[in-house]
């Protein structure tokens, strides 16, 4: 249970040395035991440490998030989920903290001020377009290209879950693997950040596939960098149990603040 409530995505840069091979293996083993669909196991996890791989990764990141900062209709969607200050975030008890997400210029001391452009996000794209975007991704890149490893879970698409709905099923246990990295990584003081920028489109994952020999087979599902981290992440928020839980059966909708 530690390991659950001390789990937190780690948004800064990581201590400058290698995971242990003892605890590369203690997560590896973590994931190795996660339940799926009849014991279908429909994964392969690929490790990378060497520097002109993370590089080429950062390249991708990049480009990637670039074009999403000039899509109007992801800027609003990301909008939704962010939160100007500290007091309104942890009311809500979801969603994302501004300052955790950009870089908000220094003479912005009030959060609030920013609340208008928030609500037309989607204008926002016409600087993306302009190639500002690369700007904000910079972050990224350097995330990428600092943290001693990257872990890129693939799907199987050729194992089946049975069952009309076992797509489904599939992807739960997938989840459950991702999940069993986070734990173990988190229980061994290693910081973890998943960023599926490089897997948006289509064409990007064609481009992982190219970039490391995967088979047409395996579905990039995740990009997840680790490392050591120089201090443990923030407190989060999460919704209270009274808001989303039911006992016998599903009561009606209740309203979420803002």
């Amino acid at each position: 249970m530690e390991a659950v409530l001390k789990r937190r995505t780690y948004r800064g840069h990581f201590v400058d040395k290698p995971i242990s091979q003892e605890d590369l293996n203690a997560i590896i083993e973590a994931a190795r035991w996660a339940p799926s669909p009849f014991n279908t196991q429909p994964w392969e996890i690929l490790i990378i440490t060497e520097q002109k791989s993370k590089d080429e990764l950062a390249k991708l990141v990049l480009k990637s998030m670039s074009a999403q900062m000039g899509d109007g209709r992801f800027l609003q969607d990301v909008s939704q989920c962010i939160s100007l200050t500290r007091e309104e975030w942890v009311k809500r008890g979801e969603g994302v903290l501004i300052d955790d997400h950009l870089d908000v210029p220094p003479f912005i001391k009030d959060r609030e001020k920013l609340r208008p452009l928030m609500k037309n996000a989607k204008n926002m794209s016409v600087l993306g377009k302009l190639g500002l975007g690369k700007v904000g991704a910079a972050k990224f890149v350097e995330f990428i290209k600092n943290a001693p490893l990257i872990i890129i879970v693939l799907m199987d698409k050729r194992k089946r879950s049975p069952g009309e709905n076992g797509v489904m099923w599939k992807f739960l246990g997938m989840g459950a693997l991702m999940e069993n990295i986070l734990l173990a990584a988190t229980s061994l003081n290693i910081g973890t950040h998943i960023i599926n920028t490089a897997l948006e489109t289509q064409k990007n994952r064609e481009k992982l596939r190219e970039m490391f020999s995967i088979p047409e087979h395996y579905e990039p599902m995740c990009l997840i960098r680790a490392g050591y981290f120089h201090k443990p992440p923030d407190t989060h928020v999460r919704l209270e149990p009274a808001r989303f839980v039911h006992y016998g059966q599903f009561e009606n909708e209740r309203k979420k603040p803002r």
